[in-house]
């Protein structure tokens, strides 16, 4: 397996976050934002009587949801029905010379319709994908080929994006309907297996008629004039991933995240149709909308992607949950960690440097405050929470951008994008929690990062939530303050306590001279906290040991300050011993 292509569907929370919690049980520490205080399945379209949903009533009543049959397309939802015509010849001469209705054009609200109208039913299991291609392992599902002439807009060069479309099999065996949306119109988009290549596989032509979609890629002259890159890819359940310019596969976002962690098992909805808007020529974005179906939620999604140095995703979600539901993640970000220099118990023989997608949690507080957590690959289940006030943004950062960084010549991980959160409208209260899980290996993401509100979701009752996505290279926003660039973590040979090195830098040397270091523990004590130049980076280390007494756990906190205010981001660390 190419680690490019790892399988980023499969979090190791499903794999193995319910076991880990019942073996370990999860540890839960609440980080502030104060610098004083401890730092913290698929039904289809619904029948003709259903009207656009009233997107701006709180309560929308579940009765005005009709019971709906199966169809292909949320293009079959027509207008209320026309009255019956009366019988008399005057009337009927009139009525042959009124123009027939013609459909309203395409819009948000009738995916927001739809799945109202499909939160009122039970959820409908998708198609099922032959048995052949279910059994496939990766290097056969990877064998299809969706042939490139069949790519959809391929002989219209005014319109500079393409979609390929992928068959189900594998791990991909959900049915995913697609539609094309043209001048305001949407027709469904019809599988047909001659646009794959099989090959020699194991599949009957039977096998091959029934396969059908599993999901979508998009390409773009990304990197360079005339070549197509992959922009974007929408595949399994509701994740998804995109790419900006210089960058490869890393990092997935999905729609949103249900009791992630939870004893009683993750919740995977999945999104199950989609419809794609027919860009115009010389467009800069594309948007997709999609419609999301699981066990206890439906929801309608639009999405504006725009590509480039880097790519801005706008994101729209209206959901109706079909059930009470106390464990939301809104905007989750899913990513790898395995190692790094600032794993103390690294526990492996690896050549390499580091093996990570992302390597730390960065979070600019509506306080002023940039925090900085370092990523880990815990001996056990981590939940940490940060802040109760939604903050101004959050991502998953990749911050080494040099080979000697990784020494991976296939993985490239030097090449894996940021992801930035940058929230819209009011989210309520809640929380931005983090959850680690164990990993022996790099093909299973093991990191989720999403904001949790505390207010329950009604069944039934609409919710609205909107934010801006950022995948980039460079990192995504420029805090006012010193950044870290580099934790390490040892133990001190005379002391045998574990021993801290965190680096700081910023282009303005001034703000990092004769600042003053602040740490601060949980539990123990700090020893000999110490600042001093690096020549190497041009900015200034801070080391210092931690003596944890009988403590198992302790929480740490560090930054630079002048004048009781802070000229760094806030690092957090979470040691166990």
């Amino acid at each position: 397996m190419k680690l490019t292509e790892r399988p980023y569907f499969i979090p190791a929370a499903a794999l193995g976050a319910v076991t880990l919690i019942l073996a370990g049980g999860a540890l839960i520490a609440s980080l502030t934002s104060s610098p004083s205080q401890q730092a913290a399945s698929d039904g289809s379209a619904a029948t003709a009587d259903i009207e656009a949903a009233d997107t701006d009533d709180a309560n929308l009543s579940p009765s005005t949801a009709p019971v709906i049959t199966p169809l292909d397309s949320v293009a079959d939802i027509t207008s209320e029905p026309l009255e019956e015509v009366e019988t008399d010849a005057a009337k009927l001469a009139s009525a042959s010379t009124t123009p027939a209705p013609t459909a309203a054009p395409f819009s948000f609200e009738q995916v927001i319709n739809k799945a109202q109208a499909l939160s009122e039913h039970e959820v409908q299991k998708s198609l099922p994908v032959p048995a052949a291609a279910a059994a496939f392992n990766y290097d056969q599902y990877r064998r299809v080929e969706f042939k490139r002439e069949a790519a959809e807009w391929t002989p219209d060069e005014a319109v500079p994006f393409r979609v390929h479309y992928d068959p189900r099999g594998y791990l991909f065996n959900d049915d995913v309907k697609l539609n094309i949306i043209e001048n305001g119109v949407a027709k469904p988009r019809p599988y047909s297996e001659a646009e794959f290549s099989f090959f020699d596989l194991p599949l009957s032509d039977q096998d091959k008629q029934a396969v059908g979609f599993a999901g979508f890629h998009v390409t773009t002259p990304l990197n360079s004039s005339g070549k197509w890159d992959d922009l974007v890819s929408f595949k399994g359940a509701s994740f998804f991933r995109a790419l900006s310019a210089g960058t490869v596969y890393g990092a997935s976002a999905r729609g949103m995240a249900i009791s992630t962690a939870s004893p009683t098992g993750e919740e995977f909805p999945a999104f199950r149709e989609f419809w794609l808007v027919k860009p115009e020529p010389g467009a800069r974005s594309m948007t997709v909308y999609a419609l999301l179906n699981g066990q206890s939620t439906t929801g309608a999604f639009r999405f504006v992607i725009t590509p480039g140095t880097a790519t801005i995703i706008d994101v729209e979600a209206v959901f109706f949950p079909r059930r009470k539901l106390t464990e939301v993640g809104i905007a989750p970000i899913t990513s790898m960690y395995y190692f790094s220099p600032h794993s103390i118990n690294r526990g492996n023989r690896d050549y390499r440097v580091a093996v990570h997608d992302s390597e730390g949690l960065m979070i600019e507080l509506h306080n002023g405050e940039w925090v900085w957590r370092p990523l880990a690959n815990p001996s056990q289940l981590e939940i940490s929470t940060f802040a109760t006030e939604p903050p101004l943004g959050f991502g998953l950062i990749q911050r080494h951008r040099a080979f000697k960084d990784y020494d991976d010549l296939e993985a490239s991980y030097e090449l894996r994008p940021n992801v930035w959160i940058a929230p819209k409208g009011d989210w309520g209260a809640g929380n931005l929690t983090l959850v680690e899980i164990p990993t022996t290996n790099e093909y299973n993401d093991n990191i989720v990062v999403s904001w949790r509100p505390s207010t329950p979701w009604d069944a039934g009752k609409p919710v609205r939530m909107a934010y801006q996505m950022t995948w980039s290279l460079p990192q995504p926003v420029v805090a006012p303050v010193a950044k870290i660039t580099a934790t390490k973590v040892g133990i001190s040979p005379s002391t045998k306590r574990p021993v801290f090195l965190i680096d700081f830098e910023s282009d303005n040397d001034a703000l990092l001279r004769d600042a003053i270091p602040e740490v601060s523990t949980s539990n123990g004590t700090i020893i000999a906290p110490v600042i001093r130049p690096n020549p190497d980076t041009g900015g200034m280390r801070l080391s210092f040991e931690l003596d944890a007494k009988d403590a198992s756990l302790s929480e740490l906190r560090a930054r630079l300050t002048k004048a009781d205010r802070p000229v760094s981001e806030t690092w957090l660390y979470r040691w166990r011993s």
